[in-house]
């Protein structure tokens, strides 16, 4: 039988190894822009366009955007969100340039997911991407001739998503991430990648520069009421990192 009094010393080293106060959440927030260019296909009805814009058309007919990324930590798990908003304004001719599209489009996206590092430089995640999105659609023909269309989509979709981290040095790392989703749920199919470099200036100020590949395949209605939004996303981004 074990004597009290070695008992209550046992006690008191127990207690002396265990932490008051469990490992605190580590905040990160990163405003960024991101330079991409857009090509597919829009239809709205009976009215479909093709869309080829390049970053400086982007930049041109861009109207109003804006990125953002928060990410908390605790331990092996944390939480995501990723926000876009981009308002977009163009119009797109034909070879011949005997026909021309004026589109019009309003997109936000924001993502949340939770995560869970299997080991330190290797995360699992899985969440859910809200979709907003109004489009115009007005085709002018050679004749001038001219068939338009408007509507107003939301959707969600279920992702699954995977990020490798490896550290270049103190202050550089290096950022693989890529996720799936839709699956017929909303987007018959979504998904996107991403390389990241990572530069941390100070303990609270970073760095990021980053290239980025997002494609979206969504269709619902019919007739009239058909809409399809087919449209690959690709370009670098830059931003700033604040560590809290």
């Amino acid at each position: 039988m074990k004597h009290p009094h070695h008992t209550l010393l046992a006690g008191l080293a127990l207690l002396a190894a265990t932490p008051l106060h469990a490992e605190e959440w580590k905040h990160e927030l990163a405003p960024y822009m991101w330079g991409s260019a857009m090509e597919g296909t829009t239809g709205i009805g009976g009215v479909t366009a093709d869309v080829d814009v390049s970053f400086g058309d982007i930049l041109d007919n861009l109207e109003m955007g804006f990125m953002g990324m928060y990410r908390g930590t605790r331990d092996r798990f944390s939480i995501s969100v990723d926000t876009i908003f981009m308002g977009l304004g163009a119009t797109e001719r034909s070879r011949n340039d005997l026909a021309k599209a004026d589109i019009d489009v309003d997109q936000f996206v924001l993502g949340a997911a939770a995560g869970y590092s299997l080991t330190e430089k290797f995360l699992v995640l899985g969440g859910l991407r809200y979709n907003d999105l109004s489009a115009e659609v007005k085709v002018t023909g050679p004749l001038g001739n001219t068939a338009d269309a408007e509507t107003d989509e939301s959707w969600v979709d279920p992702y699954l998503g995977a990020q490798y981290t490896i550290p270049l040095s103190d202050a550089w790392s290096l950022n693989l991430y890529g996720d799936i989703g839709g699956f017929g749920v909303g987007s018959d199919l979504a998904w996107q990648g991403l390389v990241t470099f990572r530069w941390q200036l100070t303990e609270r100020t970073g760095a990021l520069a980053a290239y980025r590949y997002m494609d979206v395949d969504y269709e619902s209605g019919s007739g009239s009421d058909r809409f399809k939004y087919d449209m690959a996303f690709s370009g670098p981004a830059l931003g700033i990192v604040f560590t809290f």
